[in-house]
C-alpha cells in the first residue's frame, strides 16, 4: 500500500469515527432502556404456573373457559330479570333521561363476578327496556288500521276497482321540517356508531378474539381508544407483582396441602385463597381505574343528541295538536321515536365494561371436598375435548 493511501485511510477513520462513537453510545442507551423496561416474557400454556393461568398472556387466555366472554355465568333469574325489565321500563322519555345511570366506580367491578352481577342487574335489563319505553297501544292500533287500508287499496287498485283514498296530510311540510332538524342533530352520534371496525378487519389475533367476543365489531372510536388498552393489560399479567404474589401463597398452600393432605378444604387453605383473591381484585381494580380514564366523551355526547330529539318529539306533538292521526303524523312519530330509542341503546352500550380483561378469582373451594386442580388452565385445555 503507497504512503498516499495510508493517508486516506487515515483520514477516513478520524471522519467517521465521532458518528461511530454516537452510534454506539444511542445503542448502549437503548441497551440500557431497554433493560429496565419491565419484562413480559411468553410462558407455554403446559409450563404456567396457577396465578399466570388465572390471567393469561393472549386474550384467548381471558376468555377460552368462559360461556359468557370475560363474565361468569349468568346470576340473574328469569324473575329477577322481568322484574328489572318492568322496574327500568319508562312511561316518557323524560323520565328514562332521568334516570340514566353512569359508570360505576372501579371498586363495583374489580372482580368478574361483581362485572357479571353489573352487566346482568344494571345493564341488561335497561338495554331491553329501551323498546317499551312511551307505550303507545292506541296509536300502534291506528297505525295498522291504515296499513291494512292501504294493503286494501292497493289490491282493490290492482283489480281496477274503486278503493278509499286517504287523506293527505296539509301539515306534512312542517313535519318535514323537524324530521330534517332530527336528522342534523343525529349525524354527530349516527356517525360515531355507524362507522365500525369488525373482527375481520383486524389481523392480529388478540383484537380478533376481542372483536369476535364483543358481538363482531365495535364503533371505530371504541375500537381507537380501548383495543391499544386491552393488549397492553394482557401481556403484563405474567410480569407484574400481582401475579408473583399470588403464586408465592399458592406456593405455600400446595406445600402445606401436600403435608396434611387434607380431605375436606380445610380453613386455612381458604383463607389463603381469600388472599390472593383479594390481591387480584387490587390489580383488577386498577385495570378498571384505567380504562375508565379513557373514557371517551360520547356518553355526552348521546346525551345532548337525546336532549334535542325530545324536544322535537314534542314539537311533532305541537303540530299535530287535536288534529285526527294521519300518515304523515305516524311516519314523523316513528322515525323521531326510532332514533331517540337508538341514541338510548348506544348510551347503554357505552355503560358495558365486560370487554376489560380482569384477572380470575381463585376457587377458595370453601364448603367443598378438597381437590386440588394443577392449572385452571387444565380445565378445559383448547385442544382437548371440553367435558
Amino acid at each position: 500500500m503507497n504512503r498516499i493511501s495510508c493517508i486516506c485511510l487515515v483520514l477516513m477513520s478520524l471522519t467517521i469515527s465521532p458518528f461511530a462513537v454516537a452510534q454506539k453510545a444511542q445503542k448502549s442507551k437503548s441497551s440500557s432502556a431497554k433493560s429496565t423496561a419491565p419484562k413480559t416474557l411468553y410462558v407455554e400454556p403446559e409450563q404456567r404456573n396457577y396465578a399466570q393461568n388465572l390471567g393469561g398472556y393472549m386474550f384467548f387466555d381471558y376468555t377460552f373457559r368462559e360461556d359468557r366472554a370475560l363474565i361468569t355465568k349468568c346470576l340473574c333469574t328469569k324473575a329477577e330479570k322481568k322484574e328489572l325489565v318492568d322496574k327500568y321500563t319508562y312511561a316518557t322519555f323524560e323520565e328514562a333521561y332521568k334516570n340514566l345511570p353512569v359508570l360505576p366506580a372501579a371498586a363495583e367491578v374489580d372482580t368478574r363476578e361483581k362485572m357479571a352481577h353489573y352487566v346482568d342487574y344494571e345493564v341488561t335489563p335497561r338495554v331491553e327496556a329501551i323498546d317499551l319505553y312511551e307505550p303507545e297501544p292506541e296509536l300502534d292500533a291506528e297505525t295498522k288500521r291504515l296499513q291494512k287500508l292501504r294493503m286494501d287499496n292497493a289490491k282493490k287498485a290492482a283489480k281496477g276497482q274503486p278503493f278509499d283514498t286517504i287523506p293527505f296530510d296539509p301539515k306534512w311540510p312542517q313535519y318535514n321540517k323537524v324530521l330534517d332538524k332530527m336528522k342534523a342533530a343525529s349525524m354527530q352520534e349516527y356517525k360515531l356508531f355507524d362507522d365500525i371496525v369488525g373482527c375481520f378487519d383486524v389481523s392480529d389475533p388478540d383484537y380478533f378474539r376481542w372483536l369476535n367476543e364483543l358481538s363482531g365489531g365495535v364503533p371505530r372510536f371504541y375500537y381507537n381508544t380501548y383495543a391499544p388498552l386491552m393488549k397492553q393489560i394482557i401481556k403484563e399479567w405474567f410480569a407484574s407483582d400481582a401475579c408473583k404474589q399470588v403464586q408465592a401463597i399458592e406456593d405455600e398452600l400446595r406445600a402445606r396441602a401436600e403435608q396434611e393432605k387434607p380431605k375436606k378444604t380445610p380453613d386455612w387453605f381458604v383463607e389463603g385463597r381469600k388472599r390472593e383473591g383479594e390481591i387480584i381484585a387490587d390489580y383488577n381494580r386498577k385495570l378498571v381505574e384505567r380504562w375508565l380514564k379513557k373514557t371517551p366523551t360520547v356518553t355526552q355526547t348521546c346525551k345532548s343528541v337525546l336532549v334535542k330529539l325530545m324536544e322535537y318529539n314534542k314539537e311533532v306533538e305541537a303540530i299535530r295538536g287535536d288534529d285526527p292521526v294521519t300518515e304523515a303524523y305516524i311516519s314523523v312519530h316513528y322515525s323521531l321515536k326510532g332514533s331517540i330509542k337508538r341514541v338510548f341503546h348506544n348510551y347503554y352500550y357505552l355503560m358495558d365494561l365486560s370487554g376489560i380483561p380482569l384477572i380470575r378469582t381463585p376457587d377458595t373451594q370453601e364448603g367443598k371436598k378438597f381437590k386440588l386442580e394443577e392449572s385452571p388452565w387444565k380445565l378445559a385445555y383448547p385442544y382437548e375435548p371440553r367435558k
